[in-house]
């Protein structure tokens, strides 16, 4: 058997570990370990940030942030410009929006820069640009998780209104050690890297949420109780992402982002 790059799998780990610590400023740390408490406070207070602005559940925006996370990793990992789906791309936008934190978090966290590149004007070329570069994404997704995206935050795209992509199915679980004896290590999907023994926790890939198995996910592969209330601010009972945008940037699309190309 070949041996595989940990290139990706570290950087997922990376991924799956990070607290959005780098949005609490110092003289706010105590509030917001007071406020949220345990490992993840700081990603508690970013899903409650989401919860009050853009009118989502808890449990909604916990979801959302998990997903997002695949998003920065596929832009890490992709040889073109990955497009995010208008609920990531939210995401995206408030994450960007602690600039310091944002940047520290590309430094130390993906190792490199993630760029945004919003819509500046709406042409039909660019407009199928994105929807090709979305669609790319969305495979690429498949490809790496073995799983496909759930339908309620990835389906509809930012950059046209009211454009739903038909529910995908999920691919077959392919045997890994396929990718591991005939493909280049660049070349294998994230989810071949975890195989019962190396994954964090020593968890296989079926018992993790990312690649469609079961069990809880808050960002370091703990449990996910936090933020999984059925209930909004308001009181009403969903797990919705409908609500405002929010007062989000891009005008009518966002093209998306990414690093540069190439993968780890």
């Amino acid at each position: 058997m070949s041996t595989i790059s940990p290139a990706k799998k570290d950087l997922w780990l990376r991924l799956r570990g990070y607290h959005f610590e780098h949005l609490v400023p110092a003289h706010l740390a105590d509030h917001v370990m007071a406020a949220f408490g345990g490992p993840d406070a700081a990603t508690r207070a970013f899903a409650t940030k989401l919860t009050r602005k853009l009118g989502w559940s808890p449990r909604f925006a916990r979801r959302a942030i998990e997903e997002y996370r695949k998003f920065l990793y596929l832009g890490s990992i992709a040889d073109f410009g990955v497009t995010p789906s208008k609920i990531i791309d939210q995401v995206w936008h408030e994450h960007l929006l602690f600039t310091k934190g944002y940047q520290e978090f590309c430094d130390h966290v993906l190792g490199r820069p993630f760029e945004h590149y919003p819509e500046l004007m709406s042409t039909e070329a660019q407009t199928a640009a994105f929807e090709s570069q979305y669609d790319a994404t969305l495979d690429l997704y498949e490809t790496e998780f073995n799983t496909a995206p759930p339908d309620d935050i990835w389906s509809t795209p930012k950059f046209r209104k009211g454009l739903a992509r038909a529910k995908r199915e999920p691919r077959k679980r392919a045997d890994w050690s396929m990718f591991a004896a005939s493909s280049p290590a660049d070349d294998a999907p994230l989810y071949v890297f975890f195989d019962g023994t190396s994954a964090s926790g020593g968890q296989s890939f079926e018992s993790m949420p990312e690649f469609g198995g079961g069990g809880g996910f808050s960002g370091g592969g703990g449990g996910d109780s936090w933020g999984d209330s059925s209930s909004d601010s308001s009181g009403s009972s969903s797990d919705s992402g409908s609500g405002s945008d929010g007062g989000s940037g891009c005008s009518s699309g966002c093209g998306g982002g990414g690093c540069g190309g190439g993968g780890e």
